[in-house]
């Protein structure tokens, strides 16, 4: 086994901050086959395509990502089959019904960056690119964002500047509290496998 899915990273869903998930990175083996599942999508070859290829990828990243606490060989997302009348459901489907839109927002940036933490570029952004996007910063109108432009600010932020000064910003509410654990493991829960949104808020107890 790989040895970077001995360990995992612990994600608290944006919907509900005391379910928490962990996440694991995938094998060169499972990314091969996320892009193999997006590659047969059929979408149109145009913007609302490319936002539906990108979204599926996510997707699939996450099925695969997304482990057991107690096993992490074992995913939270199958497939399940059809029992009591109920039509057999995807991998990705049970994701989908387990999930708001802003958990799998928060879960695949958060898998973005352990795989930057656990594979950091080497020669960085040139000099001359960090002048270009200090220039596009300071011409951009920063109030008239929204939002997944305006999240993916507020995560920026709060990535790259101290939490007592991000505090003093109106509006910021940190997103590291959103997020991260406690210490203390009295109120924090785990996932487990389930086929409807109200299974996986059922989370056992740690």
């Amino acid at each position: 086994m790989r040895l970077g899915q001995a360990v995992c990273d612990y994600v608290s869903l944006i919907s509900d901050s005391e379910v928490r998930l962990c996440i694991v990175p995938l094998t060169e083996a499972d990314y091969r086959r996320v892009l193999e599942k997006v590659n047969e999508m059929i979408a149109p070859d145009n913007l609302a395509g490319a936002a539906l290829r990108d979204r599926a990828q996510s997707h699939e990243i996450l099925v695969r990502a997304i482990r057991e606490e107690n096993d992490l060989t074992e995913r939270v997302f199958t497939d399940t089959p059809g029992e009591n009348g109920n039509s057999p459901m995807t991998a990705v489907e049970n994701l989908l019904e387990s999930l708001e839109v802003a958990d799998v927002d928060e879960l695949i940036d958060r898998y973005n960056e352990m795989m930057e933490k656990s594979s950091p570029s080497l020669d960085g952004i040139p000099a001359d690119e960090i002048e270009n996007v200090k220039k596009a910063l300071q011409t951009m109108d920063w109030n008239a964002l929204s939002g997944r432009s305006w999240y993916a600010l507020k995560r920026f932020l709060g990535t790259i500047m101290p939490t007592p000064l991000m505090d003093n910003f109106v509006g910021f509410t940190s997103t590291n509290s959103l997020t991260t654990t406690s210490e203390s493991d009295e109120s924090t829960s785990t996932v487990s496998p389930s086929s409807s949104k109200s299974d996986a808020k059922s989370a056992t107890s740690q």
